[in-house]
Protein backbone atom coordinates (compact mmCIF):
# COMPACT_ATOMS: atom_id res chain seq x y z
CA UNK A 1 0.00 0.00 0.00
CA UNK A 2 2.89 2.08 0.41
CA UNK A 3 3.69 2.04 -3.30
CA UNK A 4 0.36 4.65 -3.79
CA UNK A 5 0.68 6.87 -0.71
CA UNK A 6 1.20 10.70 -1.27
CA UNK A 7 4.44 10.93 1.18
CA UNK A 8 5.01 14.40 0.60
CA UNK A 9 0.77 15.04 1.05
CA UNK A 10 1.02 13.06 4.08
CA UNK A 11 3.65 14.86 6.10
CA UNK A 12 2.33 18.37 4.96
CA UNK A 13 -1.08 17.37 6.68
CA UNK A 14 0.72 15.83 10.01
CA UNK A 15 3.35 18.82 10.07
CA UNK A 16 0.58 21.26 9.88
CA UNK A 17 -1.61 19.32 12.96
CA UNK A 18 1.41 19.13 14.57
CA UNK A 19 1.90 22.64 14.60
CA UNK A 20 -2.18 23.14 15.64
CA UNK A 21 -0.93 21.54 18.90
CA UNK A 22 2.30 23.12 19.51
CA UNK A 23 0.07 26.33 19.43
CA UNK A 24 -2.72 25.09 21.36
CA UNK A 25 -0.19 23.95 24.17
CA UNK A 26 2.04 27.42 24.27
CA UNK A 27 5.29 25.41 22.72
CA UNK A 28 7.85 27.27 20.51
CA UNK A 29 9.38 24.88 18.21
CA UNK A 30 11.69 27.36 17.78
CA UNK A 31 13.43 27.04 20.88
CA UNK A 32 15.51 24.24 21.41
CA UNK A 33 14.95 24.01 24.87
CA UNK A 34 10.99 23.59 24.64
CA UNK A 35 11.33 21.01 22.16
CA UNK A 36 14.30 18.80 24.25
CA UNK A 37 11.75 19.24 27.18
CA UNK A 38 8.66 18.51 24.97
CA UNK A 39 10.92 15.17 23.32
CA UNK A 40 11.44 14.13 27.11
CA UNK A 41 7.68 14.58 28.32
CA UNK A 42 6.79 12.28 25.02
CA UNK A 43 9.39 9.49 25.77
CA UNK A 44 8.51 9.57 29.67
CA UNK A 45 6.87 6.69 31.17
CA UNK A 46 4.86 8.90 33.90
CA UNK A 47 2.90 11.27 31.79
CA UNK A 48 1.53 13.12 35.27
CA UNK A 49 5.25 14.54 35.26
CA UNK A 50 5.50 15.23 31.61
CA UNK A 51 2.86 17.28 31.51
CA UNK A 52 4.30 18.77 34.90
CA UNK A 53 7.91 19.32 33.16
CA UNK A 54 6.08 21.42 30.58
CA UNK A 55 3.30 23.17 32.56
CA UNK A 56 0.90 21.67 30.34
CA UNK A 57 -2.61 22.90 32.65
CA UNK A 58 -5.14 19.82 32.76
CA UNK A 59 -7.86 20.85 30.44
CA UNK A 60 -4.97 20.43 27.62
CA UNK A 61 -4.12 16.98 28.30
CA UNK A 62 -5.98 16.04 25.27
CA UNK A 63 -3.75 18.23 23.16
CA UNK A 64 -0.71 16.58 24.35
CA UNK A 65 -2.09 13.31 23.72
CA UNK A 66 -3.15 14.04 20.39
CA UNK A 67 0.14 15.64 19.79
CA UNK A 68 2.16 12.11 20.61
CA UNK A 69 -0.46 10.65 18.47
CA UNK A 70 0.44 12.85 15.61
CA UNK A 71 4.59 12.17 16.88
CA UNK A 72 3.86 8.35 15.82
CA UNK A 73 1.93 9.25 12.51
CA UNK A 74 5.18 10.97 11.89
CA UNK A 75 7.61 8.64 12.60
CA UNK A 76 5.57 5.78 10.72
CA UNK A 77 5.33 8.86 7.59
CA UNK A 78 9.42 8.62 7.39
CA UNK A 79 9.94 5.03 8.22
CA UNK A 80 7.57 4.22 5.18
CA UNK A 81 8.80 7.17 3.10
CA UNK A 82 12.36 5.72 3.64
CA UNK A 83 11.40 1.97 2.84
CA UNK A 84 10.37 2.83 -0.40
CA UNK A 85 13.48 5.51 -1.23
CA UNK A 86 11.86 8.34 -0.46
CA UNK A 87 12.74 10.81 2.22
CA UNK A 88 9.97 13.03 3.71
CA UNK A 89 10.36 16.94 5.33
CA UNK A 90 8.18 18.13 6.78
CA UNK A 91 8.32 21.77 7.91
CA UNK A 92 10.41 23.76 10.67
CA UNK A 93 8.03 22.36 13.77
CA UNK A 94 8.43 18.69 12.45
CA UNK A 95 12.59 19.10 11.90
CA UNK A 96 12.69 20.14 15.38
CA UNK A 97 10.88 17.94 16.75
CA UNK A 98 12.11 15.27 14.77
CA UNK A 99 15.76 16.69 16.07
CA UNK A 100 15.04 16.83 19.63
CA UNK A 101 13.66 13.13 19.64
CA UNK A 102 16.75 12.06 17.73
CA UNK A 103 18.87 13.91 20.41
CA UNK A 104 16.74 12.17 23.49
CA UNK A 105 17.27 8.69 21.70
CA UNK A 106 21.49 9.63 21.53
CA UNK A 107 21.18 10.26 25.33
CA UNK A 108 21.65 13.86 25.00
CA UNK A 109 21.06 14.96 28.81
CA UNK A 110 18.09 16.48 29.34
CA UNK A 111 17.57 20.30 29.46
CA UNK A 112 16.51 22.35 32.30
CA UNK A 113 13.85 23.95 32.37
CA UNK A 114 13.65 27.70 31.42
CA UNK A 115 12.76 30.18 34.15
Amino acid sequence: MADFENFSQTASNIALEIERKLVILGLDWHNPVTMQQLAQSVLAEDKKSALDLLGIPASANQSFFDLQGLISLMLRTMEEGADSGQWIHGSDAWKALAKALWDQHEGIKPVPRET
